[in-house]
């Protein structure tokens, strides 16, 4: 072997580590990649391809405090649609402001997925019968099928040492984050993508389609779910284990259930695809079985339908997969609605501290 040879062969090893190193070390890693933006955020689409023309700065807004649990007697419990600040508040917030009552969103680190693991998630942090509530349950379109099938299962908690060093160890999305942003690699990736994708409309292959008037991107995994074929026998499976965590639940713990399924992004804006499938009412077809099993839902799909025309602002953020401030405000308005028609009102007291709240804002 040349001694070129053995030094470009030393020099790969040498950043295989350097990005292994930056990856699992972040007090290191920092050192070495851009400073992520504080007052807004980029959409996550946008970080998939770097595409210079779908770029746009989305403000984060910073939330009020979460109540405590013992003060609510309304739960969220969701995925990042129910966690995102992007545009406003949490949801949890937002649909405090419309309904009245203090709203207890709950969302760890110390337990893996508990919107998918409810049960076992009640289980673990202690959680009591002793007053009745609501818990609004949400899922994103794409997840709805594997985390029905998770929803009466044991849930995994990152609190056991051992469980969270192998989770620490073994998970490489952080490794895998370093090598695509550290100050060398991430230039020049930057500038290939836009090249790409000018000279030849070539895009990275998490984005599955994209629209340019108006400006929009679709995830990959949204379109390959969108084309997945769901027979009646399926959406019944996910129906009837829904319908049995809403029964648990009320005999457990009190809990009345209220789930939501919020569409992807390709499902509501498919038209700015060309060519695009019809789309399979997968949202509607299951809020109808949800309601034959007598579980409260809400149709999210419909709901923004009559918000998708043309002249009207977007309720998705065309460089993130997630709704934009008025998607919130209109899914807000629908489940306070709701809420309100179970028997959940607001007294003085809460009413008055939604008012103080808002000031405050």
């Amino acid at each position: 072997m040349s001694a070129a040879l053995k030094t470009v062969y030393a020099l790969i090893m040498l950043f295989a580590v350097f990005v292994v190193i930056g990856g699992k070390f972040p007090a290191f890693g920092r050192m070495f990649v851009a400073p992520e933006p504080v007052t807004y955020a980029l959409g996550d689409q946008y970080r998939m391809c770097e595409l210079d023309r779908f770029r746009e700065e989305i403000q984060v807004v910073e939330s009020a405090p979460n109540p405590p649990l013992d003060e609510t007697e309304i739960i969220t419990l969701g995925d990042s649609f129910f966690n995102s600040a992007l545009g406003s508040e949490f949801f949890a917030n937002e649909l405090s402001k419309k309904i009245g009552l203090k709203v207890h969103n709950m969302h760890t680190s110390e337990f893996f997925e508990p919107q998918s693991y409810p049960l076992s998630y009640l289980e673990k942090i202690g959680y009591k019968e002793g007053r009745k509530r609501i818990v609004v349950l949400e899922s994103v379109e794409r997840s709805v099928l594997e985390r029905a099938g998770k929803y009466n299962t044991l849930g995994v908690s990152t609190s056991n040492k051992l469980d969270a060093l192998a989770f620490k160890v073994l998970k490489n999305s952080d490794v895998e984050y370093f090598f695509k942003h550290n100050l060398i690699v991430e230039p020049l990736g930057r500038r290939l993508k836009n090249f790409r994708f000018e000279r030849l409309g070539i895009v990275d292959k998490s984005i599955g389609a994209y629209s340019t008037d108006p400006e929009m991107l679709f995830y990959q995994r949204d379109i390959q779910f969108s084309r997945t074929k769901k027979t009646e026998a399926m959406l019944d499976l996910t129906a009837d284990s829904i319908a049995t965590l809403s029964v648990t639940l009320k005999k457990r713990y009190d809990i009345d259930l209220v789930y939501m399924a919020i569409p992807d992004k390709y499902s509501v804006y498919r038209a700015l695809v060309p060519k695009a499938e019809e789309y399979d009412r997968f949202i509607p077809r299951l809020c109808a079985k949800l309601s034959q099993r007598g579980v409260k839902n809400l149709d999210v799909y419909s709901l923004y339908s009559r918000y998708n025309k043309p002249g009207m602002p977007p309720i998705y953020y065309s460089s993130d997969t997630h709704y934009t401030a008025l998607g919130k405000s209109i899914l807000a308005d629908a489940t306070a609605e709701l809420i309100k028609g179970l028997g959940a009102t607001a007294g003085p007291t809460d009413r008055q501290a939604a008012s103080d709240s808002g000031m405050r804002r």
